[in-house]
């Protein structure tokens, strides 16, 4: 399983972001590794079709999990499509987050 969380940094800690198409970045998770990828939301500022962007690309990575505060319909529709579970209403830091999807 490889969750991708929403994310922005603030001072030196990661915080679920609450907009999923426009998160500053992405923290990747392997369950059951201790190793994180971060990476930078490539279609952040872009004017169309972000949603949708981001999830073809979080496809690509191998994502079956998003965990973020929420996801637009279409977006949420095109996640699903690729076999991407989307998890909403998260909030706090990424490792709050991540602590209440595996603990539910």
């Amino acid at each position: 399983m490889r969750i991708a969380v929403a994310a922005k940094k603030r001072n030196d800690t990661y915080v679920v972001e609450p907009v999923f198409g426009r998160a500053d970045l992405f923290v990747l998770v392997e369950k059951g590794k201790d190793a994180r990828e971060v990476h930078e939301n490539p279609y952040r500022d872009d004017t169309e079709a972000v949603g949708k962007k981001v999830a073809q690309w979080l496809i690509k990575e191998g994502v079956t999990t998003v965990l973020c505060g929420d996801v637009g319909s279409k977006t949420r529709f095109y996640l699903s499509e690729g076999g991407i579970f989307s998890a909403i209403g998260y909030d706090g830091t990424v490792d709050e987050a991540l602590a209440r999807y595996f603990a539910s």
